[in-house]
């Protein structure tokens, strides 16, 4: 069976619970990741969006309106099972979330990342089309303290 890629509209117990292990997996050193109100917050009053097999979730991707620009979004953030890194699962969760987003009248969506964080930047830099609009000489990165990356839907 495929991976499945959709927008969470309800809060269904079993996934809310699987997210919520997602994130203390993905966030040890950061205590637990979002809890069971946060990811429940997320579903009500943002959009997330989930990678799932087999009724298994690999992957979360989380949004946010921005209420001074209603065309724009925010992702606050992207979490992927580690055992499943490498498989493009949270490139192409991201990819099917961008499409949705358009078809719901946004046009472009905003990400931060940490200088320091290669790997995310070259992702959405490279893969998925972001620019960054903070800092735009790549010799004044280490100036900031994170980086804002935007992209048209």
């Amino acid at each position: 069976m495929a991976i499945e890629y959709f927008h969470i509209s309800e809060s269904d117990h079993d996934m809310l619970d699987q997210i919520q292990e997602l994130e203390q997996e993905v966030h040890p050193a950061r205590g637990t990741g979002l809890n069971f109100f946060e990811v429940h917050s997320f579903i009500r009053y943002g959009r997330v969006y989930a990678a799932v097999e087999y009724d298994e979730v690999l992957g979360c991707a989380y949004f946010l309106r921005d209420f001074n620009n209603p065309g724009k979004c925010f992702l606050y953030e992207i979490a992927v099972k580690p055992q499943e890194s490498g498989k493009h699962i949270g490139e192409s969760l991201l990819l099917s979330a961008f499409a949705d987003l358009k078809e719901s009248n946004l046009r472009m969506a905003e990400v931060c990342v940490h200088p320091s964080n290669y790997k995310a930047l070259k992702i959405y830099r490279e893969s998925l089309g972001f620019h960054v609009i903070n800092a735009p000489e790549e010799s004044a990165w280490d100036d900031v303290d994170f980086l804002i990356l935007r992209k048209t839907l």
